[in-house]
């Protein structure tokens, strides 16, 4: 950092450390903080390793203390879009909801979570992205497991169903965050995408509940 270059102040947020912050272990938060921070701004190419240190109040060599080099950082950052996702979801979860319940508050978690983020979202698939996401899409098979146990849900293969669910709530979240609410794109549609996502996780699980229903029947 330059004479003149000054560090982000503490106004600009919790990020605005002192540079020995590595020395309290507090450097690689920092510097994945940074980078959520970042790619909201700039998307992927807005996220260097040079850029971390900056906001984070460091030298330009301080985050290689963490990161072998950037695509390490992006993993963890990546990493951590994820987390915010599951904590998105606890938060919303009520400490005895039946299955069906935990299938609608993951749906909904997942498209408020990239409409607040879009940035961060579309990092989160990124091409070539390693195992990010694992205990995410986790808790979506579980959550399908139980409702099958249930009778609940269709099926005895939670796989199956986690799939249809998620590529259903990914591509709405993929929607409103990459059109724009009022075009003809979304002509019809909800202008709220919390409202969407409810719509049609409503009508999805109530569709898989009848089948489940039928086959109980059959």
């Amino acid at each position: 950092m330059s004479d003149t270059e000054q560090p982000p102040s503490r106004k600009e947020g919790s990020l605005a450390r002192p540079a020995d912050g590595y020395h309290h272990g507090s450097l690689r938060a920092a510097c994945v903080e940074a980078g959520v921070r970042l790619v909201e701004v700039g998307g992927l190419p807005g996220l260097t390793i040079r850029g971390v240190a900056r906001l984070a109040g460091v030298s330009h060599t301080a985050p290689l203390h963490h990161f072998r080099n950037r695509e390490e950082l992006l993993d963890a950052v990546a990493d951590r879009g994820f987390g915010l996702l599951i904590e998105r979801l606890e938060r919303s979860l009520s400490p005895n909801a039946t299955p069906m319940a935990a299938l609608r508050a993951y749906g909904r978690a997942y498209v408020d979570h990239a409409v607040a983020h879009p940035g961060l979202f579309a990092m989160m698939f990124r091409p070539k992205v390693a195992a990010q996401g694992e205990a995410s899409y986790r808790r979506l098979v579980d959550f399908c497991a139980a409702g099958q146990a249930a009778g609940e849900l269709p099926g005895d293969d939670p796989f199956r169903i986690a799939l249809m669910l998620w590529s259903t709530v990914h591509g709405l979240a993929t929607l409103y965050v990459t059109a724009n609410p009022g075009s003809r794109q979304l002509a019809g549609q909800p202008t709220d995408p919390g409202v969407a996502a409810d719509a049609i996780l409503d009508h999805m699980l109530d569709a898989l509940s009848a089948a489940a229903d039928v086959r109980r029947r059959a």
